[in-house]
């Protein structure tokens, strides 16, 4: 398994509108980790991570390989 970084844009373009990139940290008894949330803004970025937090699951099986969608 190789090991590969996930580089992400700090704005993603989205039906010609600017989504800049949101850091969410949380914290656990291991330490403090982050996430990362494309939005339109601030409140945009707190809609999307209630959403989150009320319907998130967490996949069966591992990552496997990373590919683009663009």
């Amino acid at each position: 398994m190789s090991n590969k970084a996930i580089l992400l844009a700090r704005v993603a373009m989205v039906n010609g509108l600017q989504w800049p990139l949101y850091p969410v940290d949380f914290k656990t008894e291991e330490g403090t980790f982050s996430i990362y949330l494309y939005a339109i803004n601030r409140e945009h970025a707190a809609a999307i991570l209630l959403e989150l937090k009320e319907t998130s699951v967490l996949r069966d099986g591992d990552l496997v390989d990373i590919t683009r969608n663009d």
